[in-house]
């Protein structure tokens, strides 16, 4: 059995800091990460800046915005790393980038492998109704989440969960399955198992008119895109006398007005909004303006429309 092994992470986000912490909680010693570099953090988004950590524990870091950079590159060779861990990134690597360390680069995804290979993968697990996935860990390829599959950790969603939810599970899993390969590694029992890509699926890239809020569909799929897009990520939206608000929660209602348009305001009552969908309505609250300000709810009055542009 290997005393250690030689580890470099890539990551910038609050899974790649649930995994560092994680890390440091089972002793295994990180010899560098690759990161973004320092933006704020904002509602809407899973950025974190991980270098406060770093310094805490002496891990020697490089801020990056390619992965593929010849800079990284130099920096990732001198480190001259066993494996490469990536904990949260979004680019895909360059062929020069896999042949760097040692052995190779240890990639994850959200979903059970092969299906639902792609971008937004906790956001789509949510609208998709899916009550069993998995977060899968991979050899790293030039081709997205199609390398030979290394760990599977299958878990069970709630009926009711949301993007918060879902995304704190997918995190616990991740840092515990990165403690199970590096273990594997050290005893030397580390395997592997080739995807089969005729099974595979891929979801497509989510843009932001993806999330604007569409009264005239059952309240049951306006909550369900809420709760997909709800943080960390951008929320749902729509127009309110021709101004952009966030929506973050909701609550289904059995009420329903038929003589009411959809997105109308037919309640306001406990700081929340009930509005009109096409078969029942909807409450919902957590609100913020265009500019990331949570907002009084009267500003808002019965009777008047979302989704209209003036």
């Amino acid at each position: 059995m290997k005393e250690k092994t030689n580890i470099v992470c890539v990551g910038s986000n609050i899974e790649s800091m649930v995994c560092l912490q994680k890390f440091k909680g089972n002793n295994i010693t990180i010899s560098g990460l690759v990161t973004l570099p320092f933006q704020k953090q904002k509602r809407g988004s899973d950025y974190r800046d991980l270098t406060p950590f770093c310094n805490k524990n002496s891990i020697p870091f490089f801020r990056t915005t390619n992965i593929n950079s010849s800079e990284t590159k130099k920096w990732l060779s001198d480190i001259n790393p066993d494996y490469i861990f990536i904990l949260g990134w979004s680019q895909i690597f360059d062929k020069e980038l896999i042949d760097l360390p040692k052995q190779y680069i240890i990639g994850s995804h959200p979903s059970d492998l092969p299906y639902g290979a792609g971008r937004a993968p906790v956001v789509w697990t949510i609208l998709e109704g899916i009550r069993k996935s998995a977060v899968s860990f991979f050899k790293i390829t030039t081709q997205a989440d199609a390398g030979n599959l290394l760990l599977q950790k299958h878990f069970e969603i709630n009926d009711r969960s949301n993007s918060t939810l879902l995304y704190k599970l997918v995190s616990l899993n991740l840092a515990g399955g990165f403690v199970e390969i590096y273990n594997q590694i050290l005893a030397n029992e580390l395997k592997e198992t080739k995807q089969d890509l005729s099974k595979r699926t891929i979801r497509k890239k989510r843009v932001f008119e993806d999330g604007e809020l569409k009264f005239d569909n059952p309240a049951i799929e306006v909550d369900k895109l809420i709760r997909a897009t709800t943080e960390p990520y951008p929320g749902t939206f729509s127009y309110y006398n021709s101004e952009r608000f966030t929506f973050w929660k909701s609550e289904l209602s059995e009420e329903n007005n038929q003589n009411c348009k959809m997105g109308e305001i037919i309640k306001i009552a406990n700081n929340r909004l009930l509005v009109q969908c096409k078969n029942s309505s909807i409450w919902l609250y957590d609100i913020t303006d265009s500019l990331e300000n949570s907002i009084s709810i009267n500003i808002f009055k019965v009777g008047k429309q979302f989704g209209l542009i003036l």
